[in-house]
């Protein structure tokens, strides 16, 4: 048995200071690096790197960049300007459209949910606008709007409205009775009975719609730009790829991704924030 000068013995000390340790901090170091959360993120992002790096260098680079090439491009796409200058006229059109989207999705979902027989009416057209792709309707935007400024916000709000609509108009279905109710016996006017009670409790499906929305704004304004006016990040792909140049292109590309990551990404973080509030299923 070992004893420090103290007198105080070593092994009964170590067996203690093991035992206040977390059950985690006593695996091996390994063990440890292995369960972090951000340990196996960190390794299929270096898998993924290190393949297409291989794979770009393999390949003809007008058919496929590397890693290493795109990141160039990405630099001297910045240098010059003409990348901050594309992603500020997409955010433009997409803050714009996706702003818009809101004010009307917000307005006619409650209309909608509060109104069945108006619902009964009109969703199956709102349906089948939502079911028809972007693409088809370019040729009608471009004679109602032209292929300036306004189509590529038409084509935004078009295409961002309905996730909107339909989600709201859900959530105010979905409202407590039992609140509503109360509210209305304690003498609450329509104004009030949407303000105080069915939007609160509509919060959760509403944000789930302005996450579905997000991503298809981004996906409007990509579309917008590349068949109408050719400016933005999706005249930068479109422009980069009749002339091959890859590595521009998949820069453009890359930064509309991380685009979406980050606002989807918000708007899911939100979401599950939310998702508490909605009132349990009735048995």
């Amino acid at each position: 048995m070992n004893r420090t000068a103290t007198g105080v013995d070593t092994d009964t000390e170590r067996t203690s200071n093991e035992r206040t340790l977390e059950p985690s901090q006593r695996l091996p170091f390994p063990r440890r690096l292995v369960g972090q959360v951000w340990f196996m993120p960190a390794v299929a992002a270096v898998v993924f790197l290190t393949s297409w790096e291989l794979f770009g260098r393999s390949v003809d680079p007008i058919l496929f960049s590397p890693p290493s090439r795109v990141a160039a491009a990405f630099v001297d796409l910045v240098a010059d300007g003409r990348l901050p200058r594309a992603f500020l006229t997409t955010m433009n059109a997409l803050i714009v459209g996706y702003a818009l989207s809101v004010v009307v999705g917000l307005a006619v979902g409650v209309l909608l949910g509060r109104r069945n027989w108006l619902s009964k009416i009109v969703e199956p057209y709102i349906d089948a606008v939502y079911a028809t792709p972007r693409v088809v309707i370019v040729p009608l935007v471009i004679i109602w709007f032209g292929v300036g400024y306004g189509g590529r916000v038409f084509l935004i709000w078009l295409g961002t409205v309905i996730p909107i609509i339909l989600n709201t108009a859900i959530g105010v279905r979905n409202a407590r009775p039992d609140l509503v109710e109360v509210a209305r016996s304690m003498g609450a006017s329509e104004r009030h009975l949407i303000r105080h009670v069915i939007m609160p409790a509509s919060v959760p499906y509403i944000v789930a719609g302005l996450r579905i929305a997000a991503g298809r704004a981004l996906v409007g304004v990509i579309v917008a730009e590349i068949f109408l006016d050719l400016t933005g990040l999706g005249g930068i792909i479109q422009t980069e790829s009749q002339y091959f140049r890859t590595a521009n292109m998949l820069a453009a590309v890359i930064v509309v991704a991380a685009l979406g990551t980050v606002i989807i990404g918000s708007l899911g973080v939100l979401e599950r924030r939310f998702q508490a509030w909605k009132a349990p299923d009735s048995e």
